[in-house]
């Protein structure tokens, strides 16, 4: 059975989690792995006082906590299983070597958390951002670099009884004749549609409102490149920053 990591934040859209979280364990048979991320930095900073506090931490009166556990048991979604950590790339490496995908929502301002995990974690992560995870409607933002070609096999093999029959591969300023990405896809018996759009043509807003008509995105993983991404003003980071519906990073 696949297993899916699933991190709870305070001030996280609860609902917006739990929805995907049963569209993974209905649609795909994903059994979910819940972990409360406690803040402790915003508590103390002291490392031994930092464990005590994950010890006591029944004492500490936390809504967010309460309604995770209640709606956990409410869809029957492991709430036995619901760990309490300080949520660090280490602590997620650790975890994840029992599960397959990383679920995590973050905001259009990226924090220093998720940049970290962008750029150590290498098990395949479902970025969740404005509306809950659905794979109706899925799209692929591609540079034909080799990490998005990694990220798509990644997302069929994951996801290998998702019934795909087409996929809409949108490139930025993109002029290379040949696209080995679509090659890729159309082996798997998915019809490729390059939709490309270019400057000065196409408004780079163009580009990301038909791209957020997806209910899911595929994009490459920035991983040590993230420095550069931002310098050169890449696609990437712009895809993060931009990007409404939930991302697949491979």
């Amino acid at each position: 059975m696949k297993k899916a990591l699933v991190i709870f934040k305070n001030g996280d859209n609860l609902d917006l989690i739990i929805e995907s979280c049963l569209s993974l364990k209905k649609e795909f048979g994903f059994e979910i792995t819940p972990v409360y991320a406690l803040n402790v930095n915003l508590f103390i900073n002291n490392s031994e006082d930092a464990a005590n506090l994950l010890e006591d931490f029944s004492e500490i009166q936390d809504d967010f906590l309460d309604k995770t556990k209640e709606k956990l048991i409410e869809h029957k979604l492991n709430a036995h299983l619901l760990t309490i950590v300080q949520v660090t790339t280490e602590n997620l490496k650790n975890f994840l070597r029992l599960n397959d995908i990383l679920i995590y929502q973050e905001e259009f301002y990226l924090g220093d958390l998720f940049l970290e995990i962008l750029k150590t974690i290498y098990r395949p992560i479902i970025v969740l951002r404005g509306k809950p995870l659905n794979f109706k409607n899925i799209s692929v933002a591609s540079d034909d670099g080799i990490k998005i070609n990694k990220s798509v096999y990644s997302f069929l093999s994951l996801f290998s009884t998702t019934d795909i029959e087409k996929l809409d591969v949108f490139t930025w300023n993109y002029s290379k004749d040949e696209h080995t990405l679509l090659e890729l896809i159309h082996e798997k018996g998915i019809l490729p549609n390059l939709r490309g759009f270019s400057s000065p043509l196409d408004d780079v807003k163009d580009f990301y409102f038909e791209l957020n008509k997806s209910s899911l995105v595929i994009m490459g993983n920035l991983s040590h490149s993230f420095f550069l991404e931002r310098i050169t003003n890449r696609m990437g980071l712009n895809l993060l920053e931009h990007v409404n519906a939930p991302i697949f990073i491979g």
